[in-house]
Formats: structure tokens, sequence, C-alpha cells
């Protein structure tokens, strides 16, 4: 299910940083204890995992805020905007309700130091899956992999747009998500899974001296920084839509309950 919330900003101009995922992450959190604090706690520190595994997803994900009317200054979005919008998504159920629940019992919502009052939570309608379906990016794109430790580099390579083993990646992802969902071997129908970035989209940004990849820093509640590159570009997926459904409702790639990975069809 996916939920589009709609926030009224409480001042004239807000300001908010260009890096907010982290900020938009602890406002999930912190809204989810209002519901349930036990939840909110299990979720952060644990997430959902099958007994034995070390796999553990938390299995949501959310858009970058979706500012009308900003500006960019040292770092951060001057918004002038009265309405903003973000989008969650997620399969799980109880995700979902003691979200709601605690949007209901929230009063304010503050990201950083911005205040926003709740205006709309509206439920959207779910897309028709099929074999291949191209989207746009609501958040970026991460995928990684290990580097040899053999090596002495035992450290996370996040892979570009153009990179031959990102489809492989994201297809083991999705399938490691879709076993924790059902507890149960994804379906194997014999069509090849692919991901391609829109040819066009990935022209004109050349053109422009820009890059479609974007490096980001998140912090931890610790405040432990970390630096993720990322990809933004409309891509086209084929595959088994029930696979695609996954990478829908819970993000595609990694770090997902941390702002990566969300998509809407294009």
């Amino acid at each position: 299910m996916r939920l589009k919330l709609t926030l009224r900003q409480q001042r004239p101009v807000e300001r908010i940083p260009l890096n907010h995922s982290h900020h938009l992450a602890s406002v999930i959190y912190s809204t989810l204890s209002k519901s349930s604090s036990e939840f909110a706690t299990v979720l952060h520190d644990k997430g959902y995992a099958p007994e034995g595994s070390r796999q553990k997803f938390k299995y949501f994900t959310f858009s970058s805020l979706q500012i009308p009317i900003r500006t960019i200054d040292s770092g951060e979005i001057v918004s002038r905007s009265r309405q903003i919008t973000f989008y969650l998504s997620s399969p799980k159920e109880e995700f979902l309700q003691h979200l709601i629940l605690g949007l209901f019992a929230e009063g304010s919502l503050r990201i950083h130091n911005a205040v926003f009052s709740k205006e709309c939570i509206e439920k959207l309608p779910e897309p028709e899956w099929s074999e291949n379906m191209t989207f746009s990016m609501l958040s970026p794109l991460a995928v990684s992999v290990y580097r040899d430790p053999s090596a002495g580099m035992n450290t996370k390579e996040y892979l570009r747009y153009d990179d031959s083993r990102l489809s492989d990646m994201l297809l083991h992802n999705l399938q490691a998500k879709y076993r924790g969902l059902f507890g149960c071997e994804p379906p194997e129908n014999g069509i090849p899974f692919s991901v391609r970035f829109e040819e066009e989209y990935l022209k004109g940004v050349r053109e422009k001296g820009r890059s479609v990849e974007k490096l980001i820093t998140i912090k931890d509640y610790s405040g432990k920084e970390t630096r993720v590159k990322a990809i933004q570009c409309p891509f086209t997926v084929t595959g088994d839509p029930e696979l695609i459904k996954v990478g829908y409702e819970c993000g595609f790639g990694e770090n997902n309950p941390m702002g990566f990975g969300m998509v809407k069809v294009s």
C-alpha cells in the first residue's frame, strides 16, 4: 500500500537540509512510537527477519520531499510553498496502521527545524502489474557490493548506473525481500530480469554537464555519518510482476528505510 501525505507549512519560509532523508526517517519512527513505542523500537532495532536469517528488512520506503516553490542556499532547501508532500510505501499492514494512528495522534510535524501541520493522508491506487514497467524515481537508488576482503578492501562499492552487475544485484535483493515477506522462494517463470536506464534522460543530463549519480550523506541515531552514492534516473525493469511489485512497495535496492529506492510508474 502507498500513502501520500500532504503537509501545510506553518511559516512563510522554512529551511530544510538538502540531504533530509534521515530527518524524515526520524519523523517516521517518532510517528510510529505515538501508536506503539514497542513496535517502533523493534522495527528500528531488528526489522523483520526470517528465523535464522542474517538479512533484516524493514519493508518500507519513502520519497524525498516534494516542494513546489523552492530555492537552494548553503546546502539547504528554502521552501516558500504553502503545501509540501511526500510518499510512504509498505506491504506490511501493521506498519501502515501504526503510522496512520501515530499521524492522527501527533500534533505538528518537525522536519529538522521546519514545522508543518498535517493536511491530508491519501491511500493511492495500486498500479497494474506487468512483466515490463517503466518507473521514475521519487528517491535515489543505491546498489552496492562488498569489495574483496582478501585484498584488504572489505568495504562497500556503490555501483554506477552502467555497471554490468547492477541488474543481478537488484534481482538478488528483490528475491531476498520476497523470501522474507512470504516465507517461500520467489516465482520462476522464465522471464529474464533486467534494468535499463532511460537513454534520453541520460543524454539530457550529460548535455547539461551533470550526472545521474549523487553522493548523499545520511546519519544514524548516534550521529555517525555515512556517504551513499546513489542514482537518480528513470528506468525500465523487466521481470516477474510479483518481484516488480515487491520493489514498488518496499523500494528497489538498499537503504530503503532511509529514503532510497522509491519509484512511481512513469
